[in-house]
């Protein structure tokens, strides 16, 4: 048995990245994830790339080349997400598997923090943090604001904590799930295109797995920097997250709802006024009473950043929930809505 054979029996955490065109981020992130505080010997980077034709595979490479023992890539002709995880699953050698998406940042001590929370609770299926949003630019720090409020994002703990904390939680981000979660549950879903950790999730709930978060361990997530880069995001979630819902009842949560019920109350209420206007002051009345609310929860950015911040909070507060309630309702218009199926590949 070789050396790098003996080495992969020590194996704890095997990173998994999944990328396509992150030329703009991943020298970063595997920068950070080859500083770590953790022994070297005991986890592996094992890179699935959707055949990027930007810089990204050029600069993996010469990240191999200076690390050769660990860092792999292997192919995801497929490009989406569900397929790539699915390959790195598969290949990995570690105990426990640990997803980060490609637009992160990490720190120092990243690894090591999963390790302690491991450690302190061990019966736990999937250990996983907080994110840390930032944006960059005049609207990727309005960006930044929206995503991590609660007014933009509801309750996601993960997104929203600043201040310390630790226990079960329904999800979690960028988890690092036992090796053995997959053998019982099966993979992720390789018929969706997004959301596929929300459905995921929903199954191994269904078989008492469990989900534990702590604020000890952080990662940065760069949004998106443009209005329109939020609004696309912001609508693909919504549609995939009904999509995934479909297949595995009760994956969207109550919260997660609530855009798209905005959603059909606002176009009934415009298809209505067709027939009486008088329900022009009701829609008036709700649309003034949102952008009320928007700018209440603005005011903090406006005394961090100026006024003009403070208005595009609010545009962009409205472009996220109306993007995520139109990409929803969308969804039942969709054939993969209709044709979704238990695609589980063992």
């Amino acid at each position: 048995m070789d050396i790098r054979s003996e080495q992969l029996k020590q194996v704890f955490f095997s990173v998994l990245l999944v990328t396509r065109n992150e030329e703009k981020y991943i020298a970063r992130l595997l920068d950070t994830l080859l500083e770590q505080d953790f022994s070297q010997r005991a986890y592996e980077i094992i890179i699935i790339d959707g055949l990027s034709n930007d810089n990204t595979r050029e600069l993996i490479k010469n990240y191999q080349q200076k690390s050769p023992n660990m860092i792999r890539m292997f192919d995801n002709p497929q490009q989406t997400l569900p397929p790539g995880w699915n390959i790195g699953i598969k290949q990995a050698y570690g105990d426990y598997v640990l997803r980060i998406d490609g637009h992160t940042e990490v720190k120092a001590n990243f690894l090591s923090s999963y390790k302690e929370a491991i450690e302190q609770e061990p019966e736990a299926s999937c250990v996983g943090g907080i994110i840390l949003s930032k944006g960059k630019g005049f609207q990727g720090e309005v960006n930044q604001f929206v995503f991590s409020h609660p007014f933009g994002v509801g309750r996601s703990k993960f997104r929203t904590l600043n201040k310390e904390w630790h226990g079960y939680t329904e999800t979690v981000p960028y988890g690092a799930y036992k090796k053995e979660v997959f053998l019982e549950v099966g993979y992720f879903n390789e018929d969706l295109k997004r959301n596929e950790d929300i459905e995921f999730h929903r199954r191994m709930k269904e078989k008492g797995h469990t989900f534990y978060l702590t604020t000890d361990i952080q990662s940065v997530y760069y949004v998106r920097d443009t209005l329109k880069g939020l609004f696309l995001k912001s609508f693909g979630d919504g549609m995939w997250s009904v999509i995934a819902n479909r297949l595995t009842p009760g994956a969207l949560s109550f919260f997660k709802r609530l855009p798209l019920l905005a959603f059909i109350i606002g176009l009934s209420l415009v298809c209505l006024t067709i027939y009486n206007t008088n329900f022009v002051y009701l829609l008036v009345g709700c649309v003034g009473a949102y952008l009320a609310l928007a700018a209440f929860f603005s005011i903090r950015l406006m005394k961090e950043k100026g006024c003009s911040h403070f208005f595009f909070s609010i545009v962009s507060f409205f472009c996220l929930h109306f993007a995520r309630g139109l990409g929803s309702f969308l969804a039942y218009f969709k054939k993969e809505y209709w044709m979704i199926r238990n695609n589980i590949k063992g």
